[in-house]
């Protein structure tokens, strides 16, 4: 069964999920935060877009490249050094404009590229497929991190 087109379907509905919570979120409610150790909103918005412009280069390298070598990198590194206390705007955009830019090419890739592979650091296997399950799964993981914050 193929069950691609759902699954690009619920990659780039997971962006409007996102969407829809940041709208109109004040300056306190991008503060709001689970646990006194958790990310705020703010935080989580630009890790969001940090992963977004990775698995932007890591899509492209696996389509384009045979077998390339996927480098992991440090989200807390990311978050402590590239200022996670800016405003977000420039975030939001990122992130939505790669996701679209994203789902552009996985429309138009026939059904063997789905399979193309990387070898990355921390995984034994790593496909497009799994980078597109992998990026719901963790849009999902945010959005609901976002909504207990908020709550």
């Amino acid at each position: 069964m193929n069950d691609r087109p759902a699954l690009l379907a619920e990659y780039l509905e997971a962006t409007y999920e996102i969407e829809v919570v940041l709208e109109e979120l004040s300056e306190p409610e991008l503060e709001a935060r689970e646990g006194a150790d958790d990310w705020s909103v703010r935080q989580i918005v630009h890790h969001l877009a940090d992963v977004e412009v990775g698995d932007a280069m890591r899509l492209r390298q696996m389509l384009a490249h045979e077998s390339p070598l996927i480098v992991a990198y440090d989200e807390g590194l990311f978050a402590a050094g590239l200022h996670y206390e800016r405003p977000i705007e420039t975030s939001v955009a990122t992130f939505f404009a790669l996701r679209a830019s994203n789902g552009a090419i996985l429309e138009q890739i026939g059904e063997g590229a789905w399979s193309r592979e990387g070898r990355h650091e921390e995984h034994d296997r790593y496909t497009v497929e799994i980078l597109v399950r992998r990026s719901i799964e963790h849009d999902r993981l945010h959005l609901a991190q976002i909504q207990r914050a908020l709550r």
